[in-house]
């Protein structure tokens, strides 16, 4: 709903997704997240502005989801995935402020 909604408001320009594999999450998370973006960006598009995608998945080949199989119906929806959290947020403050760029990849951040 909170996806769909920020396609629907003019005001998001950049979706921060985090996607938690594992015993006890979803049996399939990619699926109905992929679905949700696809839609907010079809709404975004309607309104003439771009909605970018970016997540990081959170788990390992072993989680009964299937590690690969989630990040690649990510990327099939157009989300760019990071391999964490960190590198995800960096490039989505970059996208909302490239300006930031000198601070956002000074090394060792």
């Amino acid at each position: 709903e909170r996806i769909l909604a920020a396609g629907e408001s003019g005001q998001a320009g950049v979706l921060l997704l985090d996607l938690v594999l594992g015993k006890g999450a979803h049996a399939d998370p990619a699926a109905p997240l992929a679905d949700a973006v696809r839609r907010a960006r079809a709404a975004a598009e309607k309104r003439g502005r771009p909605l970018a995608a970016v997540a990081s998945v959170v788990g390992t080949a072993d989680d009964p989801q299937g590690f690969g199989g989630q990040v690649a119906a990510l990327e099939d929806a157009g989300i760019v995935v990071f391999p964490s959290n960190a590198q995800a947020v960096r490039f989505a403050a970059l996208l909302v402020a490239p300006e930031t760029a000198a601070v956002l990849l000074e090394e060792g951040s």
